[in-house]
């Protein structure tokens, strides 16, 4: 007998939430394991530990991440990067791409993993590289019926370009972050079943106490996390380091790598000088520690989809500034200030204020909003839901 749909208030099946369910799951991401400062790859393997607990759980990852991973070959893009930005390679695709790391990515770990898939069919198929993943999950859907979720981390971005070329893939169930978007997927495609699930974080790993990393600048220090330090990104790290600048006392420790380390670099020297400036990189294992050893997060991006950094600093305490948009709005609530970062005395007054302001446990009593348990709860029910639609045979049409 099929298998009753799961819901987080009241669940109807009978079995322990500790007894691993029938249903096997498979998320796709080639660089998790491999690249540990992405958000989607922390995205896919925190998923899958998290989903552990309640289905059959198998990440198709680059290298060993856990007890749920399954590591496949190919060429990813951490591995490539440094190749195919060398001045002698770099013109021959840059043309055509400002990634091509990415889709040699895909590129190579397209066969693989479809081997393994037709080889082994799971219940469903969760991609988590975008294009690469859901290409692969489309071709296993056609060949043996297995049912997509997606959950879109590209949201507006680039205008919503990433959003509409992946939404041609036509998955069974879209995952959202936000009803803004939700909304936006219902314009253009009607027919399209959603559901809005927000990103999670780890409150038993990110909190505030524990132990503290010595950044050897002095205080207070301002923590910014960006996974890619690129001036062709979303980051705008520049505005950061002329808002800090303009602190009477404080120093910015930028967290992260990319092409642009040493613009960077030069940059906060110029503005803050060595005493006031640093430019560090730490495993994700370490980053709790990093993230509780300042005294406020901030990160001036734009076009953000979501932003895991944010919910990981409220976690572990840290009152955040941030680019006062819907989506900030909405995730820092009263655990920090949202401002226009473009405008610099606006941006360094509201550095100012949030050092200067008591937030006692506002931060991470928000931050409660976002726990990956609830979250999984919720990626748990719509699974069911995608697998339990997708066997349910459609009436055949008459031809009378």
């Amino acid at each position: 007998m099929m298998q009753q749909l799961c819901v987080a208030e009241e669940p109807l099946y009978t079995k322990s939430v500790n007894t691993p369910l029938a249903y096997r799951v498979v998320l796709v991401h080639p660089s998790a394991g491999v690249n540990w400062s992405g958000g989607a790859e922390t995205f896919a393997i925190e998923l899958s530990r998290q989903l552990s607990q309640y289905c059959q759980i198998e990440l198709l990852s680059g290298a060993d991440c856990g007890h749920f991973s399954h590591p496949i070959s190919s060429l990813t893009r951490t591995h490539s990067y440094n190749l195919l930005h060398h001045p002698l390679v770099k013109p021959l695709w840059s043309k055509f791409t400002r990634f091509p790391e990415i889709w040699l990515e895909h590129l190579t770990s397209f066969l693989p993993c479809l081997t393994y898939l037709l080889q082994n069919p799971p219940d469903l198929i969760l991609p988590c590289n975008e294009k690469g993943g859901l290409a692969i999950a489309s071709v296993v859907r056609a060949l043996k019926g297995t049912p997509i979720l997606y959950t879109e981390h590209g949201s507006f971005l680039d205008g919503g370009r990433h959003l509409q070329a992946n939404l041609r893939f036509q998955p069974d169930k879209l995952v959202v972050l936000s009803d803004a978007v939700e909304k936006y997927v219902k314009n253009l495609r009607p027919q399209q079943s959603t559901a809005v699930i927000p990103n999670g974080v780890d409150l038993q790993r990110f909190t505030p106490d524990g132990d503290r990393l010595d950044f050897g600048l002095s205080g207070p220090i301002i923590l910014c996390v960006a996974s890619y330090l690129g001036r062709a990104g979303i980051k705008r790290i520049e505005l950061a380091i002329e808002a800090v600048s303009r602190l009477p006392q404080g120093s910015l420790v930028v967290c992260g790598r990319g092409p642009d380390v040493d613009y960077y670099q030069a940059l906060g020297e110029k503005f803050l000088g060595s005493d006031r400036f640093a430019i560090r990189t730490f495993s994700q294992k370490q980053m709790p520690q990093v993230y509780r050893s300042a005294d406020l997060f901030t990160l001036p991006s734009f076009e953000e989809p979501f932003g895991i950094a944010y919910i990981e600093a409220m976690a572990s305490g840290l009152p955040v500034v941030a680019t006062d948009d819907a989506m900030r709005r909405y995730i820092i609530g009263d655990g920090g200030i949202v401002c226009d970062v473009t405008d610099i005395d606006s941006y360094s007054n509201a550095l100012q204020t949030a050092l200067s302001q008591s937030w006692e446990t506002k931060p991470r009593d928000n931050a409660q909003r976002f726990d990956w348990q609830a979250i999984a709860l919720q990626y748990r029910d719509v699974i069911m839901e995608t697998i339990q639609r997708s066997q349910i045979p459609h009436p055949v049409l008459s031809t009378n």
